[in-house]
């Protein structure tokens, strides 16, 4: 979510009870057990006023009263206090009995009062202020009443005595009042401590917390809808609209975030206190007895972070529903994430590992783990090797130096649902959806089938027996391949083979699809072995590899495609060219062919000065983009005669992507995500978040985010840049 830290302070004054905010002052509030106020400016946090001490008692409660520009403090001493915007006292007015909760009914102009044992009710006059003389009382709670929500003429009020009663406000002149709709005597098995109001476009939904240790959920006629527990004290809940989330303050070691359309909830900082300031988009929270934070809602902030365990290298996602996203790591793990289909933020998530093999006799717990045998060194000096993943004691060869291998580049095959990982080992993985499992799944007869038709449903369930283990039909049509999509997408996710062709880290990959030119699909591999491999995807061959027709017969320098390492890869299928950029600070350009050496050099692109990390195809502009550690990013003409222009980074490009809808360059400068306009070439969006660099970037527009991953051990989705209309950014 695009909550981010914006500011913490630590005090020396006495525990902090309760939180407030002047909006026209722009000044939060701290409320202290001994009847101190505290007054901080939130953008630096530094005192902007005196302590004052103008309660004898605890403070309570903090509340401001839009209409007049004045700030209401109550306290446990029988007292309220009218603050005006100059931060003086305008009026104290003595109520006889401590005041624990305050809220106001902006529609009936009245100030709500929670007392111990009943609830007052105050007439609001611009003029006249709080007109006590006027008041009248409901007596229903038995106990303190600690929080008060006011909701067009509704009133909700809940205590210690575990009640929650929904009270309605009268609008008659002569009749003055709550009159009470609703009350639920036992809400919660112990008392209430916090109430929240959560208001979207489909429902309104309350939610209580108690000191039962339980948050519940309830429809806005006090329906009990929803119960979640958790492992302390319920102090504090505050709704942020403009994330749609719940914060939840307990006395656990970290507060939780609640997710109310999707019910689920998440993991977030450690807070006691919290409030919501709607004029700021922020978050104040207290954290143990002196301490402060103030978080703000970023419009560029990232979305969500999922966090690993190792830095993330590559990323890859299906376009097909539902929509998967693949992240390879430094430890040679591969992670597939699914977003919840009821929350924009929640992510499942599930590890594969290749290089691990599980021990003998023992399930491993993490599903859909896979293995791989061990490429022998003849096949490996050939290069010329394609083998099955299987469950073995061998192991996979490690990476040069000896550490474990892990993955450095990742292309999503949408036609053949495979995913290409290439690899520090030299080898390229090709993962896929378990056929055997898709195919028994497809054969499952439906709840529908089985209740029309029990003896034809026991039918299909002992051929699916007798078909167990078997391979699917090859005779199977497209469109049966495109409905069944799903079903692959839940049959568990293997390592079929890997390519062996590489004496190094491979680091650059590109797919050439189908189209007039080929009826198959090849996949094109660089690496740091400065060689070219040319794979057959469909047949699960090694076509070829570079070979350069000016050197005959042998030579120790035949296939290699550049004077420095490879470092990137990218196709153009307009064009059926594909450009490699190199550690000799050059990026080369060959026409493509499934046979090596009809690889012609069409042209050599020359002007960066440094080592050139990312270069990829604008298929909407069709022009060349490369992204070098010297700050820049050059854009070349599509026949790469010359650079038409050079963007300044002001650190080093790392990686490189297009937006698919507008043609953006997407660019991850070392920590931060900046995005370029494509015909101005003006920085449009800059994303910060990241604590190291950026490693891949890539867009889903089906989603309209950015997606980056980080060697800080996180993925970060961030939402995509929407360009103005013309007329719009005229005006």
């Amino acid at each position: 979510m695009s909550m981010q830290k914006q500011l913490s302070v630590r005090d020396d004054c006495r525990p902090i009870t309760a939180l407030g905010y002047h909006p026209a002052r722009r000044e939060a509030l701290t409320g202290c057990a001994d009847g101190v106020i505290k007054w901080w400016d939130i953008e630096s946090g530094r005192r902007t006023a005196s302590s004052t001490k103008e309660h004898s008692g605890m403070i309570t409660h903090f509340l401001y009263w839009a209409d007049s520009k004045l700030l209401l403090s109550a306290s446990n001493d029988g007292t309220v206090v009218v603050w005006t915007i100059g931060a003086t006292v305008l009026e104290k007015i003595l109520l006889g009995r401590p005041v624990f909760s305050m809220a106001i009914s902006h529609r009936r102009h009245q100030l709500v009062c929670g007392f111990a044992g009943r609830v007052t009710v105050y007439p609001l006059d611009e003029k006249k202020g709080i007109r006590t003389a006027k008041s009248s009382s409901d007596h229903r709670h038995s106990d303190i009443v600690s929080c008060i929500v006011c909701h067009d003429s509704q009133v909700y009020t809940a205590g210690y005595d575990r009640k929650l009663i929904i009270f309605d406000t009268s609008s008659y002149p002569n009749v003055k009042g709550l009159t009470a709709v609703h009350c639920i005597s036992r809400a919660h098995e112990a008392g209430i401590t916090a109430l929240a109001l959560v208001k979207e476009k489909e429902s309104t939904r309350l939610l209580t917390g108690s000191f039962d240790k339980t948050v519940r959920v309830w429809s806005q006629d006090g329906q009990l809808i929803q119960r979640l527990s958790f492992a302390g004290v319920i102090t504090g809940l505050c709704y942020v609209p403009c994330v749609n989330m719940v914060w939840i303050a307990s006395e656990m070691p970290v507060a939780t975030l609640y997710d109310p359309k999707s019910g689920e909830i998440v993991s977030g900082p450690n807070l006691e206190r919290l409030m919501y300031i709607p004029e700021t988009s922020s978050v104040i929270g207290s954290a143990g007895q002196r301490h402060v934070m103030v978080w703000r809602y970023n419009k560029t902030g990232c979305v969500t972070v999922l966090k690993n365990r190792q830095p993330t290298e590559c990323l890859a996602y299906t376009m097909k529903k539902p929509i998967l996203l693949f992240s390879g790591h430094g430890d040679g793990t591969l992670l597939k994430w699914e977003r919840f289909n009821s929350s924009h933020f929640l992510y499942s998530k599930e590890l594969f590992n290749v290089f691990e093999t599980p021990p003998q006799g023992r399930g491993s717990r993490t599903s859909s783990r896979a293995d791989s045998s061990t490429v022998s060194d003849e096949m490996k000096r050939r290069g010329t090797s394609m083998r099955r993943c299987t469950r073995s004691n061998e192991s996979v060869p490690p990476a040069p130096g000896g550490k474990t291998a892990g993955f450095t580049r990742s292309v999503f095959v949408e036609e053949l649902d495979l995913l290409a990982l290439s690899s520090e080992n030299g080898s390229v993985y090709l993962w896929g959806f378990d056929d055997s499992l898709s195919s028994l799944l497809r054969m499952m007869p439906s709840q529908t089938e089985i209740d029309s038709d029990p003896a034809k449903a026991r039918e299909r369930f002992e051929l699916l027996l007798d078909r167990a283990g078997g391979s699917r039909d090859s005779t199977t049509t497209e469109e049966e391949r495109v409905s069944d999509s799903v079903t692959n997408r839940v049959s568990g996710f293997i390592c079929k083979k890997v390519l062996a062709g590489h004496f190094h880290t491979v680091s650059g990959l590109a797919v050439v699809g189908k189209g007039s030119i080929y009826s198959t699909l090849y996949l094109i591999s660089g690496g740091w072995d400065r060689r070219l491999c040319i794979w057959d995807l469909e047949t699960g061959e090694l076509q070829d590899t570079f070979c350069n027709p000016d050197l005959s017969g042998w030579h120790e320098l035949k296939e290699v495609a550049c004077d420095g390492v490879i470092l990137d890869l990218a196709y153009s299928p307009k064009r059926n060219e594909f450009a490699y950029s190199s550690s000799d600070g050059l990026i080369y350009i060959r026409q493509f062919s499934p046979v090596g050496r009809e690889m012609r050099l069409v042209s050599v692109l020359q002007g960066h000065q440094a080592d050139i990390t990312a270069i990829v195809w604008h298929h909407l502009s069709d022009k060349w983009i490369s992204g070098s550690e010297d700050g820049t990013i050059r854009i070349w003409s599509a026949d790469g005669i010359q650079c038409e222009h050079t963007l300044v980074t002001n650190g080093a490009v790392t990686c490189l992507s297009v937006d698919s809808l507008n043609g953006c360059i997407i660019a991850g400068v070392h920590n931060v995500l900046r995005v370029y306009d494509p015909e101005s070439y003006l920085l449009v969006q800059r994303n910060a978040g990241h604590t190291d660099s950026i490693r891949s970037v890539l867009h889903i527009p089906e989603r309209k985010q950015y997606v980056t991953a980080s060697s800080d051990m996180t993925i970060r989705m961030w939402n995509s840049y929407t360009m103005l209309p013309p007329n719009t950014q005229q005006s």
